[in-house]
């Protein structure tokens, strides 16, 4: 039976495209939860649209993986379905608020007196009945470490479907308790998130919470923020706990109301599901996982798409595109979350600022410092440090150039006072210029929203500009702003000061590093946090009414937009100056169009002498190069990163096509005197790959790994000789 207007509409949709054989079919926003049955018929539709509809969890992961396994998922259900009601609880707040207490009050556990702190995350079930239907919801519920560290690490397995229980202490005060930066952490994570504020220590002669319930329901909408309670975990001599019961009324009331409660999947998919929940391993080989599914009736084909949904829904982790990641299922995401927990704990590592060998490393996971934690086999501890390196909480770092690395950075503890700025004047250095541009991130609302862990992902990220790249020993990084150089495109100072992100960038051509910097910093943004936006700046420039040119900002989507319709002038918004807009946009290099006026291949014919060189220098890229690029002449660096900046730009033209393959290659004969023998009928190519960031070939970038990124491929004369217009180079 269909349920509302919505289902109708979907039905009758689905009917028309069925008659029609229509090659696409549009079902968004119509408020689905589920798929009508009858979508299953249209097995050759190539093309469906499923937009706005608060579709259940595993549906809703099926279609990120797009249409084609969207329908292999439907077939799986259509042979046998199961309704679960089951959804996910988690609890988070500062350490030591009582969130370990609380979880075992929701769970009736026996009261304990003093509980150790909590590592990384907990997950136990709770098993709630809903008041009015009477059915038994059972929930995951994911106990967070309070510690600041373990924030980064806690938002990889924040989701929407979810109901959150924001916990803190009346006795500290909400401020003390960052009630509201903890719901602000959700929302940029999950925006649809539903939250339960819970205060705790609520027994007889203890504090009352003062918090002000209007002002966090305006702030974040009272469809987020859904209620406010005030508990004590501890039990009174009748056994009760105060104001538990109607917490557990609360969650099991919104638990109900998620998307997923109530949901069917494919009753094989359960089956495994369940194995792997129950199994006593943290962790299996990919291949025995593999071997479950099969002897459970899926084959090979849909037991990667359960795999791939399975990690999008948090259920396990594994990342079947990684070579080194791929040949081991995580089962247990709280196990790697310990894991995690134990390097950003340990005492050495941040009297180090976050340095680390991995030989600690594996000490610290095979005998834990701590009470009562089992350690990890030592066959998975490279495993982790990949793992914390794809999170982008570490790299690895080059100590000595002439030796293999074994040596990691944390970002996060990375100092806090910072460092001298080794050759940045109050003024450019002669013959550079300088650019300065300001990302500002901004939440729906237009109000500028500060992110603690963006600098340390940009470390991590933009490490391949490290001034200790080739020694570690160079690097200028502290907990807000870090120093880059990009060789000849110049040296950049990033400053995190409150809500900006402040990017100068000082060479004799400075927007070509500029762009690569503002455009890493867009992306992580808009990838990283959902509902916040990068609003690029510029500062303003003399003449200021103030006489304090550089300190007031102006929006660069304004100026353009000014600019567009024919005005050359724009008002300051603080001293009321008019100020002109290209001069103010000298500071934001706009992305060049694909047609330029003089192309790349113009220029390398112009140059073709000193890129010789330079193209030499890369092949054999070592500590060398810094000092080479410093002694190039300003015309030639200048060169140099127009012909960057045109090699960006024709890589950004690539389409789609080549989004998940290699789009930067070379290669050469095994053979090089193949073409002497008049009959040869097939011979042997050698392709590298290159990396589209550093622009060298792979085994430049692991010299202690020479075939890394090196191929061999059989080609025949008939296909050489059809590709050969386009090898010309």
């Amino acid at each position: 039976m269909l349920e509302n207007e919505g289902d109708r509409k979907a039905q009758q949709r689905i009917e028309e495209a069925r008659q029609e054989g229509a090659i696409k079919l549009d079902l968004s926003g119509l408020k689905l939860r589920e798929l009508p049955e009858a979508i299953a018929s249209l097995t050759q539709l190539p093309t469906l649209y499923l937009n706005n509809n608060p579709l259940n969890s595993d549906l809703a992961a099926a279609y990120q993986q797009g249409t084609k396994a969207l329908f292999q998922y439907l077939r799986a259900k259509a042979e046998a379905k199961i309704t679960l009601n089951e959804a996910k609880l988690i609890l988070i707040g500062e350490g030591e608020v009582g969130k370990s207490c609380l979880l075992g009050a929701l769970r009736e556990d026996e009261w304990l007196e003093s509980r150790p702190t909590t590592h990384g995350i907990e997950i136990k079930p709770v098993i709630l009945t809903h008041p009015e239907t009477g059915t038994e919801i059972s929930l995951n519920a994911w106990d967070f470490g309070g510690q600041p560290v373990y924030r980064p690490t806690h938002q990889l397995f924040f989701s929407a479907p979810a109901v959150y229980l924001v916990v803190w202490k009346p006795r500290e005060g909400p401020q003390q308790g960052f009630v509201k930066e903890w719901i602000t952490l959700i929302k940029h994570r999950e925006p649809q998130a539903k939250v339960l504020v819970v205060a705790t220590h609520g027994g007889p002669g203890q504090r009352q919470p003062d918090i002000d319930r209007q002002e966090i329901r305006d702030r974040f909408g009272s469809d987020t923020v859904l209620g406010f309670f005030h508990v004590n975990s501890k039990p009174d001599a009748q056994s009760s706990c105060n104001g538990v019961a109607e917490l557990k009324i609360a969650i099991a009331n919104v638990a109900a109301s998620l998307p997923e409660m109530g949901r069917s999947v494919p009753a094989k998919w359960q089956r495994v599901r369940e194995i792997l929940q129950t199994n006593d391993k943290a962790y299996l080989p990919y291949d025995e996982v593999i071997a479950i599914c099969t002897q459970h009736g899926i084959d090979n084909e849909q037991a990667e798409l359960f795999l791939r949904i399975s990690h999008t829904l948090g259920h396990i982790i594994h990342y079947h595109y990684d070579p080194i990641l791929r040949d081991i299922v995580i089962l247990k995401p709280d196990w790697l979350a310990k894991a995690i927990s134990f390097a950003l704990d340990d005492e050495l590592t941040r009297r180090r600022n976050g340095l680390v060998d991995f030989d600690h490393l594996s000490e610290l996971w095979s005998n834990p410092p701590f009470p009562g934690e089992a350690g990890y086999p030592k066959k998975l501890h490279p495993i982790f440090l990949k793992l914390m390196e794809r999170f982008d909480l570490s790299y690895r770092v080059v100590l000595d150039p002439t030796q293999p690395s074994n040596t990691s950075l944390i970002a996060q503890l990375v100092p806090d006072i910072r460092p001298e700025l080794t050759d940045w004047g109050q003024q450019p250095e002669a013959g550079d210029r300088q650019q300065v541009q300001i990302c500002r991130i901004v939440d729906d609302r237009g109000q500028a929203v500060r992110k603690e862990d963006l600098l340390y992902k940009l470390i991590v990220r933009l490490h391949k500009y490290s001034l200790g790249r080739c020694n570690y020993e160079k690097s200028i990084h502290w907990q807000r702003g870090l120093m880059l150089d990009d060789d000849y495109n110049g040296r950049a100072l990033l400053e995190y000061i409150d809500t900006d992100v402040k990017i100068t960038v000082r060479a004799a051509y400075p927007g070509t590093f500029l762009s690569s910097l503002m455009a890493e910093i867009k992306w992580l943004v808009k990838n990283e946090w959902k509902g916040l936006h990068p609003n690029m700046m510029v500062p303003c420039i003399a003449p200021c009414g103030k006489n304090l040119p550089g300190n007031w900002l102006f929006e660069v989507e304004k100026l353009i937009e000014s600019k567009k319709d024919n005005h050359h002038n724009y008002p300051c918004p603080i001293c009321g100056k008019w100020q002109n807009i290209d001069s103010l946009l000298n500071n934001a290099p706009i992305a060049p169009p694909p047609s330029q006026e003089i192309g790349i291949q113009q220029l390398l014919n112009i140059f073709k002498d000193e890129l010789k060189i330079i193209r030499e220098d890369l092949v054999t890229f070592d500590s060398r190069n810094e000092q080479r690029y410093q002694s190039l002449s300003q015309e030639q660096r200048i060169i140099l990163s127009k012909v960057d900046e045109e090699f960006a730009s024709l890589m950004q033209m690539l389409t789609d096509e080549a989004k998940d393959g290699p789009r930067l290659f070379s290669f050469k004969p095994v053979d090089p005197k193949f073409f002497d023998r008049p009959k040869w009928m097939s011979t042997k190519l050698q392709i590298t790959l290159w990396c589209e960031h550093s622009r060298l070939p792979l085994p430049a970038l692991n010299p202690h790994e020479k075939q890394k990124g090196v191929y061999e491929l059989e080609v025949s004369r008939e296909w050489f000789t059809a590709v050969a217009p386009y090898l010309k180079i």
